[in-house]
């Protein structure tokens, strides 16, 4: 199986937004490990809300909510890590405050990273969603942006089981509840400058990466991807079956 980062054409410095549903943690920790790997330093954050990093997702966690006082924790850090995980506050029940829009980019350029990557949107672990009104958190300096999905969601009714704020997804594709999320609609959902491609600047890649693409879904799978790649907004799309392992459609 390919790397994520192989598939993914990544500038010499990328600021990397994560959006959508359907796997944005792992896909945000594999990436950061795959990078790592290949002798990055690499920062992981978010805009929103995450977890407190399980072992082995990230080499050590820094929080802190003010700029200098971070700068100055990453650069110690660097000394024996690669892989940095950086979070504004802990704020209990497990899970940690995000950073202002505009502090990813700072560490991008301050801090001797050779890469940021951001989960700016949250899903509540459904397969799919469309931003409310405040949604997503990008920062404005993103160059890359990975629109998420699970492909659970094809071709089933329009639901609050399915969907993360379905009444926005009904508005965004114009369906109604209940009914069926075809390749169509989620395409549309996908493309819109309301849905998936919200706040996204005009000069960044953008990448969709579909989850959970069994055997049994291949097809419609691939309905979505043609007519995703419609779009001159999207770079790529990739898919994979189990967590951290993509495979690319031109």
């Amino acid at each position: 199986m390919p790397l994520l980062s192989d598939l993914v054409n990544l500038p010499t410095h990328p600021l990397i937004s994560i959006v959508g549903a359907g796997g944005k943690t792992t896909t945000m920790y594999t990436l950061a490990s795959e990078l790592a790997q290949g002798g990055k330093r690499v920062i992981t954050t978010t805009t929103t809300q995450i977890l407190f990093p399980k072992q082995g997702e990230t080499d050590t966690l820094i929080v802190a909510a003010e700029t200098p006082t971070l700068l100055k924790m990453i650069n110690a850090a660097w000394q024996q890590h690669r892989r940095i995980t950086v979070a504004g506050a802990a704020i209990g029940a497990g899970k940690l405050a995000g950073l202002q829009p505009e502090q990813p980019y700072e560490l991008l350029t301050k801090s001797g990273t050779d890469a940021v990557i951001v989960e700016a949107d949250g899903a509540r672990h459904h397969m799919i969603k469309a931003p409310a009104e405040h949604e997503p958190v990008i920062s404005p300096q993103t160059n890359v942006a990975l629109l998420m999905m699970s492909a659970e969601a094809l071709n089933r009714p329009l639901s609050a089981e399915v969907a993360h704020r379905p009444e926005r997804v009904a508005m965004v594709t114009g369906i109604s509840l209940g009914d069926i999320l075809s390749p169509a609609v989620i395409a549309r959902l996908v493309t819109s400058e309301q849905g998936a491609m919200k706040h996204i600047p005009g000069t960044a890649a953008v990448y969709l990466l579909v989850t959970q693409v069994s055997e049994k879904r291949t097809e419609e799978f691939g309905e979505l991807a043609a007519l995703v790649r419609r779009s001159t907004r999207v770079s790529g799309v990739f898919y994979s079956e189990q967590p951290g392992n993509w495979n690319g459609i031109a």
